[in-house]
């Protein structure tokens, strides 16, 4: 069996490993002259607990990875006029300690603390026990508003990519209890550089020990279908029983347009929900997570001794940010993410056709490179399953 995988950032790396490994011959074609140019800062620079990442956490074992041999640091929060909050592990599972800058009294502390670990509990069940009403029009029954500004507006920034007034409850509590509740490694660790470096290139490395090969510079302009399978006309002319479409939702729509058949796919595809955030990476270090109201915006200990801030605001001199001149004086990138919707579209919507990105992943999975792993696991998995059933 021969696959061609569109894209070479985690989810598409992922997938071509796991298919590799099964023996299968896979290409990996990408656009960009550099591998993992699609993970932002936010989730490439800092993977804050690996309890939270158990597919990128499978595939850096399976690379020789070992976090053994990187920092760690107890997972905090601190937000500015606020205070933070310290989340620490105990043989009897998860401790809630909390400082208050002087806002809350110790009643709130306590009220703040239980309403975290019943979020948990409800997670871990999948969160069909809690009312599917916003976060911040739930907030009284989880303590009162300064709570809700002290720590569920924060959170809900930094495991969902979106506003408080627009998250459902229910996946709040699946995406908190993903990064809090799992039973191992819930430290942070730092990594030593990038994630590209230490992650993306072992990799591919890796892909191409075992018979796979990744073409980077190597844009695909259109897909083909042909003799019960697909060629890729402008980049290769070989023909591949099966295509994985690794790349956000409006790059896929480019590529299926003009295909009998799947207009309606097209037509989605391209309407998909987007988020900008805006990311830069400073010489300036932390040692936890840092979020500042007014400019609605985290800064998070990065590898090699860095700084990572990300907001979803556009940065300017008018906004209060961390780090101050120094932030502004930054190279921010400006990306853009599709979110995970409700009802993602079928995985596998076309012979030899598939779909794979975090856009795709099922909760609950973190946005970043966890939810794209887990896409791209997915995917490979169900390749192979017809394939063993064949044999």
């Amino acid at each position: 069996m021969r696959v061609a995988i569109v894209g070479a950032g985690v989810a598409g790396l992922v997938c071509a490993l796991r298919l590799a490994e099964a023996g299968v011959r896979v290409a990996v074609f990408e656009r960009s002259p550099r591998l993992g140019t699609g993970i932002s800062c936010l989730s490439a620079e800092i993977l804050p607990l690996w309890g939270a990442s158990p597919h990128l956490f499978a595939c850096a074992r399976r690379l020789g990875l070992s976090p053994r041999h990187l920092k760690t640091s107890t997972p905090g929060w601190t937000v500015v006029g606020a205070g933070s909050l310290t989340l620490r592990t105990r043989w009897s599972g998860l401790e809630v300690w909390g400082e208050p800058e002087g806002t809350l009294s110790s009643r709130e502390r306590r009220a703040t603390s239980r309403a975290l670990r019943r979020l948990l509990r409800a997670g871990r069940h999948g969160g069909s026990a809690l009312p599917d009403l916003p976060l911040a029009q739930t907030a009284l029954p989880w303590g009162d508003e300064a709570a809700l500004h002290l720590l569920w507006r924060p959170l809900c920034r930094l495991l969902c990519l979106a506003p408080a007034e627009e998250t459902p409850l229910p996946r709040f509590a699946r995406l908190l209890a993903a990064a809090l509740g799992a039973r191992a490694h819930r430290q942070w660790f730092r990594l030593p550089d990038s994630f590209v470096e230490w992650f993306a290139v072992p990799l591919a490395r890796a892909l191409g020990r075992r018979g796979g090969e990744v073409a980077i510079a190597a844009p695909v302009q259109s897909l083909e279908p042909a003799e019960g399978g697909w060629r890729l006309p402008q980049t290769d002319v070989r023909h591949f029983d099966h295509v994985v479409l690794a790349v956000p939702p409006r790059d896929a729509a480019s590529l299926l347009r003009g295909i009998a058949g799947l207009e309606a796919l097209v037509a989605r595809l391209s309407n998909w929900p987007e988020i900008r955030l805006w990311s830069a990476i400073t010489p300036h270090t932390t040692h936890g997570w840092c979020f500042t109201p007014e400019a609605d915006a985290w800064q998070a200990p990065a590898g090699g001794g860095r700084t990572a801030l990300a907001c979803l605001a556009p940065p300017g001199p008018e906004r209060l940010l961390p780090l101050g001149e120094e932030t502004l004086a930054a190279p921010w990138c400006d990306e853009r993410f599709p979110l995970p919707a409700p009802s993602p579209p079928p995985l596998h919507p076309f012979p030899g056709l598939w779909l794979a990105g975090g856009w795709m992943a099922p909760e609950p999975t973190l946005p970043g490179a966890e939810s794209a792993a887990a896409s791209g696991w997915r995917t490979a998995g169900a390749i192979l399953r017809p394939a063993t059933a064949a044999g």
